[in-house]
């Protein structure tokens, strides 16, 4: 059976599919779409356990707020979130990739109290992937993306930022951690609002307060 069988069936008649705006409820549930795009960027759990969790631990320490999620030596910068991936944020994202090299990214979710039961995704992506790709796998491309209760660790195969979607928070959270070397990369491609930063920074955990940048 293949891994991600119960995501193709369980989400092809998902009872929120009316808050997309990727896919019409009209156009919803094309398994066709939806096996393609998982068969291709679906990562085996023999790979995520090989090669990724390792590196997840190193970046990630607490799965979710109000502890700190990211390891000590991370800077983090704090972002309005509500969902995975919107076309401008992932685009700042992917040029700060490309940028620093990366090959691959992986977006792996994590339980919490409203999708107890609800099958996971762990995801794989290249880099170079455009938007339009990213975006193609009709209803798993639309839950995966823009579900407003989900949280997701994100990383790059260099094992030196992450990026955690703290959707199911009291305030919609991305918070993203990379290493003091990357600092000025990542200043560079985020486009950083100082009022919207001021209102984020009111959201955050005590915890964090002195620690984003």
């Amino acid at each position: 059976m293949k891994e991600y069988r119960r995501h193709l069936d369980t989400y092809s008649s998902y009872p929120f599919s009316s808050f997309s705006k990727l896919v019409s409820e009209h156009e919803w549930g094309n398994k066709v779409l939806a096996e393609e795009y998982l068969q291709k960027y679906w990562l085996p759990e023999e790979e995520y356990l090989a090669v990724w969790k390792d590196m997840e631990y190193k970046i990630f320490q607490n799965e979710s707020l109000p502890g700190l999620v990211f390891k000590p030596d991370f800077q983090m910068v704090v972002l309005q979130g509500g969902c995975l991936f919107q076309r401008h944020d992932f685009l700042q994202l992917q040029n700060i990739m490309l940028t620093t090299g990366e090959e691959y990214f992986v977006v792996i979710q994590h339980t919490q109290d409203f999708t107890e039961g609800e099958p996971m995704f762990r995801m794989k992506y290249p880099v170079n992937i455009t938007w339009e790709e990213l975006i193609s796998g009709n209803y798993i491309s639309a839950v995966l993306l823009e579900m407003n209760y989900n949280q997701y660790h994100v990383w790059g195969s260099n094992g030196e930022w992450g990026k955690y979607s703290a959707n199911d928070y009291d305030y919609p959270l991305d918070i993203i951690g990379f290493k003091p070397q990357l600092t000025a990369t990542f200043m560079k491609h985020l486009k950083l609002s100082k009022s919207l930063q001021d209102d984020v920074r009111g959201w955050l955990p005590p915890l964090y307060k002195n620690l984003a940048l």
